[in-house]
């Protein structure tokens, strides 16, 4: 498959599964709000689809920004930010000794 008909297909599955999904809301929504139309509630559910889907995007955006700040400020790996230290073998090796393995 050529590379345009995998996004292709990737977004049809994508549209189709925010259609199943704001399907399975709207019509019981419309059970509980009988005054409003069906195509009403399919528009706020295509809004709110919309709207997570850019809370996402920015999410994705900050995050991957805070991990290359990290990176520029003089840190080893992102993922041990979250840890008190460094990782112990990464310390051994910056003070000149040998990473001690236990193979027992």
């Amino acid at each position: 498959m050529r590379v345009s008909n995998i996004k292709l297909v990737f977004l049809g599955k994508l549209l189709l599964a925010v259609a199943a999904i704001v399907a399975l809301v709207a019509l019981p929504l419309r059970a509980l709000m009988p005054g409003i139309s069906l195509g009403h509630l399919v528009g706020y559910g295509v809004a709110g689809s919309v709207g997570v889907l850019v809370l996402l995007v920015v999410g994705a955006a900050c995050s991957l920004q805070f991990s290359q700040l990290i990176l520029r400020m003089g840190g080893t790996d992102t993922q041990w930010f979250w840890f008190s230290g460094e990782p112990p073998g990464l310390v051994a090796l910056r003070a000149g000794k040998g990473v001690c393995r236990n193979m027992s």
